[in-house]
């Protein structure tokens, strides 16, 4: 696998979805060895002090990159499109609190960088191969990688819902496989749920366009994609957070009922192994 970047520069707008606020993106193609950057009024946001990945928080509702005083939200779904597309150096200048919600989903971000271009740089991506399982659990929840050949992910979601009930899927990671089965997958939660996110002042962008609103009979002012789309999000969402780690895994990650918060322990536990191995070198 080798390095890649965008072809030329370019911009996203749209309403974050927690917010409701109005932010842009622009892109900038970046150096082989450069990372996935993101930046603020020309300060970097989310620079990790171990070197590896971004500083990242996992909330219940989205991830959040940089500190408590300077952040930027809800990227999973940009870095998702990156991860899928394996575009691994990329400058982005953040107008705004959040990335742009868009669909939903990572869709829009594919066609976005597609449009842009996407150049070769001919310089090997550094991989870590997953040698030992590694898991982590909260209750009624887990998240596992294991040693592999390959980039897998599979996600079995199982909520008490009567159109969240064991919806299992399983892919084997490659652009056109993310770009298809992945990508169109759009964010989701039940009535009860978008009620409780608007009273603790979050989903103040949300709508049923780029949210889907699930009752007990079916999806509001809106329709699945696929009979397993939420799941598929999940996936989408585990992929994004995944990037945080800055480098490529090859092994196999297995996730169940999990969310933005064990994603982001797994990056913390494959970072800090990361930083070991180095500090032994």
């Amino acid at each position: 696998m080798t390095q890649k970047t965008v072809g030329k520069r370019g911009s996203l707008s749209g309403v974050g979805i927690h917010t409701g606020k109005e932010c842009t993106v622009v892109f900038d193609p970046a150096p082989a060895d450069f990372g996935v950057q993101f930046f603020r009024r020309g300060k970097r946001i989310g620079e990790n002090p171990s070197g590896v990945g971004l500083s990242v928080t996992g909330a219940s509702r989205c991830t959040v990159i940089g500190s408590e005083k300077e952040n930027i939200r809800t990227v999973e779904h940009l870095l998702a499109a990156l991860l899928g597309l394996e575009i691994c150096n990329i400058r982005m200048e953040v107008d705004g609190e959040e990335i742009p919600i868009l669909d939903g989903s990572a869709a829009a971000f594919v066609r976005f960088f597609k449009k842009l271009g996407i150049t070769d740089q001919k310089v090997p991506r550094p991989r870590v191969k997953i040698t030992e399982p590694i898991f982590c659990g909260e209750k009624h929840k887990a998240l596992a990688v294991y040693p592999a050949e390959e980039f897998s992910v599979a996600y079995t979601l199982d909520y008490d819902h009567p159109l969240l009930r064991k919806q299992t899927v399983d892919f084997i990671l490659s652009p056109k496989v993310f770009e298809r089965e992945i990508a169109p997958a759009r964010t989701f939660c039940t009535e009860e749920e978008s009620r409780a996110v608007r009273e603790g002042g979050l989903g103040l962008g949300a709508d049923t366009t780029n949210t889907l609103v699930i009752s007990e009979n079916g999806v509001v002012e809106n329709k699945f994609l696929f009979a397993d789309e939420c799941a598929r999000h999940k996936v989408l969402d585990l992929l994004g957070d995944l990037n945080l780690l800055g480098v490529s895994i090859v092994g196999r990650v297995v996730g169940l009922r999990s969310g933005h918060s064990l994603n982001c322990r797994l990056v913390e536990l494959l970072s800090a192994g990361l930083h070991e191995a180095r500090n032994k070198r």
